[in-house]
């Protein structure tokens, strides 16, 4: 096996446990209110900071084994984010009961591929995206009728949250998310989690790509 073709095995293998995590905390949010209190009460706070104590419980058991302190803290991130939706997000979900428990296994199993990108991926530089940038969520809160953002507001958001710092993005994101939430634009958690992992070191690819997002679905709406 080649150095590209492990990698893109990797990205997949990470991809499949981002998204059972992400399923797995909103089905907790959605059936334990206990659970997303503890989870929601860790927003904007580091790992050791008295306020995450109750996430340890909920979330050690999801992390990725041998994980490193961002790493764990991109998890703690998205999931205080989640949890700090209003109670309407999280409808009902008859069918999940059964089947988020397993999910997290699953995706340990096997690696689901993007359609198309099977070929792309063993090739292409870089950490392949799993999913919507945040960056195109705002694109999308500008470009969605009768949304209230304008579009003025959501540069200044892209930019400031594209020149942050590990430390910053995990501060800034939260009042950005804040903003997505008053339109009908829907945030990829599985795909947000994966940039906060890889900000430590790909910072300046990942701003990248919220850019170009961001300005690719805008300019588009600017020509309709």
């Amino acid at each position: 096996m080649t150095f590209q073709a492990s990698e893109a095995s990797k990205r997949q293998r990470n991809g499949a446990t981002y998204a059972a995590f992400t399923a797995h905390i909103e089905h907790l949010c959605r059936t334990d209110p206990g659970a997303r209190a503890a989870l929601r009460a860790g927003l904007r706070r580091d790992l050791d900071h008295p306020r995450t104590r109750p996430m340890h419980r909920l979330l050690t058991p999801r992390l990725p084994e041998g994980c490193d302190d961002k790493t764990a803290q991109a998890h703690y991130t998205v999931a205080s984010l989640i949890a700090a939706q209003p109670r309407h997000a999280f409808s009902p979900d008859p069918e999940g009961d059964e089947d988020t428990a397993d999910e997290h296994e699953a995706a340990k199993k096997q690696a689901p591929r993007e359609e198309g990108e099977p070929d792309e991926r063993g090739t292409s530089p870089g950490p392949t995206p799993y999913g919507s940038s945040f960056g195109a969520t705002l694109g999308q809160a500008v470009t969605a009728k009768g949304t209230s953002m304008r579009m003025g507001a959501a540069e200044s958001r892209i930019n400031l949250l594209t020149r942050q710092s590990l430390r910053g993005i995990h501060l800034h994101l939260p009042a950005a998310v804040n903003q997505v939430r008053t339109t009908d634009a829907s945030i990829d958690w599985e795909q947000l989690l994966a940039d906060l992992v890889d900000w430590p070191y790909q910072s300046g690819r990942i701003s990248r790509r919220w850019l170009q997002d961001f300005y690719r679905i805008t300019a588009g709406a600017d020509q309709d």
